[in-house]
């Protein structure tokens, strides 16, 4: 793939939404209830890794590139997807303001006890930001060129491009505007200029459009090669304090060939409201 130059309003491309992302727990009976996802939807979820993650076919994969800045290649997550973000990288609960709280428990309620989600983005197949799509079992592809690097999601198709040792545009994009450096070994990805407020789970905790997101992204090794992303959330708006999340992704070359997805024949049908008991959020969110 030729990622040519790189301009500030390149356009943000993707599908939709995979559809198991807000079914709710089968045992939630109440928005408050269904703040912890219980043993049971964690057995269901680690069941799913399984499935979304086989061993490989072949019994040794190619090795990823030598050199610990070329993260090109095919990578998926290997921990289990979590539907809502509750706790950072230190175990701390996440430091929602009250605007934030009230908008996460309307969204919990209109999911898990009314069973009528609120229609989110890639509901109507504009992209959920990375948070969201880092969060999924899927696998991703990354392209680099020594001025651009690009990663391309199997799930929704998203493309998420970043310009390297370049300034901020002001542009606003659905991926925001995200420009790159190296800091050794580590890619530092500083991420802006959001064209809209975004959920940054399934289950809707919620961040505005003047999110700044940094991700620092590296190669690991521990027996198994791997990417390990550190996403911090700073949103002054919605958080009191800035936070991080760590996951980490294995090396699957075997994974390369993506299928085609079908946005307008899952989540965006021209019914897509009433066949999935979506409805509008009210105009006050974030």
């Amino acid at each position: 793939m030729r990622l040519g130059r790189v301009l500030c309003g390149l356009a943000v491309l993707t599908l939709a939404q995979s559809g198991y992302s807000q079914a709710p727990p089968d045992n939630a009976t109440s928005a408050q209830g269904a703040a912890s996802l219980g043993e049971e939807q964690q057995r269901q979820m680690a069941e799913y890794l399984k499935q979304r993650l086989p061993p490989p076919k072949e019994p040794s994969l190619p090795a990823p590139p030598p050199d610990p800045r070329n993260l090109e290649g095919t990578w998926i997550a290997d921990q289990l997807t979590q539907l809502r973000l509750e706790r950072d990288m230190y175990d701390q609960p996440l430091p929602l303001k009250p605007d934030a709280r009230r908008v996460l428990d309307r969204r919990l309620k209109a999911n898990y006890v009314d069973h009528r989600p609120y229609a989110n983005a890639a509901a109507s197949c504009r992209p959920a930001g990375q948070t969201w799509q880092l969060g999924l079992i899927f696998p991703f592809q990354i392209f680099q060129t020594k001025d651009a690097i690009a990663f391309v999601f199997s799930e929704m198709h998203t493309i998420w491009s970043l310009r390297l040792n370049q300034p901020h545009c002001d542009a606003r994009q659905y991926m925001g505007d995200s420009v790159g450096h190296w800091d050794g070994n580590t890619l530092v990805i500083d991420t802006t200029n959001y064209k809209q407020p975004l959920w940054i789970d399934a289950d809707g905790t919620p961040a505005s459009m003047h999110l700044h997101a940094t991700f620092r992204i590296r190669r690991i090794d521990y027996g198994q090669p791997k990417l390990e992303i550190v996403t911090t959330v700073d949103d002054p708006q919605m958080f009191s304090a800035p936070w991080s999340i760590v996951r980490t992704y294995v090396w699957r070359p075997d994974f390369a060939q993506f299928e085609q997805y079908d946005c307008e024949g899952q989540v965006s049908a021209p019914d897509a409201l009433n066949q999935y008991s979506y409805q509008p959020e009210p105009s006050e969110a974030p």
